[in-house]
């Protein structure tokens, strides 16, 4: 997750793709059920002012949390409200409704007093290869030797540390896979998010995603809304926006016009 410039940082020892993707909320007061929002017309979400590709207070682009936000908000038929958040201890003094790239783990959404929102996204740990390196399908392809950059402290790193493959630490996705486009990293372990947009910044000189996570279940996720003690009412008038932007194609336009191929979760 992404706390100051596209940084990532833990949640259940992984690498997650934006700031508010563990979604502690610490010290919440009660938020905002369904009658309240459409009453004040208004949907505060919570967002970090300067981490592109997922949000920003400035610019031409918003990021795409913005933008599905507001689709998310029109589809509730209100305006969407940003409440910038840099540290996670903010977020209880902003008061949010809602944030986005919440990771689906209903054990700790119970113990956080968060609800979610059905999956609108698959995410994980993917590999980013510098031009020149082929044969990478898996994370077992990666060679003792090679310089391999990935978040310190992360669950793959120390994963892969048990198994004979030092990592070296880095605190922002952005700088790692920029190591990568610049040759001095063979490989950073990244979300395909952040790998998907340098490569659209980079066109002359993109990067290879191989999506290794997809058959890797402790290095993938799915992604939610998170409402911060919502009512039912709310929850299911999410779920019935997020079906609907699913259907017509709304999240995948959004998250290709920055660069990033999304990955749809199944449908039950």
């Amino acid at each position: 997750m992404q706390f100051f410039r596209r940084v990532a940082g833990l949640c259940r020892g992984l690498v997650v793709p934006a700031i508010l993707a563990c979604v502690t909320l610490p010290g919440v007061s009660d938020a905002r059920p369904l009658e309240s929002i459409l009453n004040r017309g208004v949907l505060l979400i919570c967002a970090n002012p300067n981490a592109l590709p997922f949000a920003t207070k400035t610019g031409d682009r918003r990021g795409f949390e913005l933008e599905l936000g507001e689709a998310l908000a029109s589809q509730l038929g209100v305006k969407l409200e940003v409440g910038w958040v840099v540290f996670p201890n903010q977020i209880g003094r902003v008061d949010c409704d809602i944030v986005l790239d919440a990771i689906v783990d209903q054990a700790t959404a119970s113990e956080r007093h968060l609800k979610l929102s059905r999956p609108y996204l698959v995410s994980g740990v993917a590999i980013a290869l510098r031009p020149g390196i082929s044969g990478v399908a898996d994370y077992a392809d990666l060679k003792k030797g090679q310089r391999v950059g990935a978040m310190v402290g992360s669950l793959v790193s120390v994963t892969l540390g048990q198994k004979g493959l030092p990592t070296i630490p880095f605190t922002f996705e952005d700088d790692m896979i920029e190591a990568v486009g610049k040759g001095e990293l063979d490989a950073a372990l990244a979300t395909p998010a952040s790998i998907g947009y340098y490569n659209l910044l980079h066109k002359d000189a993109p990067v290879t995603l191989v999506r290794a996570y997809e058959n890797q279940p402790e290095f993938r996720w799915e992604i939610a809304v998170g409402m911060r003690k919502s009512d039912d009412a709310l929850v299911a008038k999410i779920n019935e926006a997020i079906d609907r932007l699913l259907a017509d194609g709304t999240v995948t336009r959004i998250y290709a016009s920055y660069g990033i191929e999304a990955s749809l979760p199944k449908r039950p």
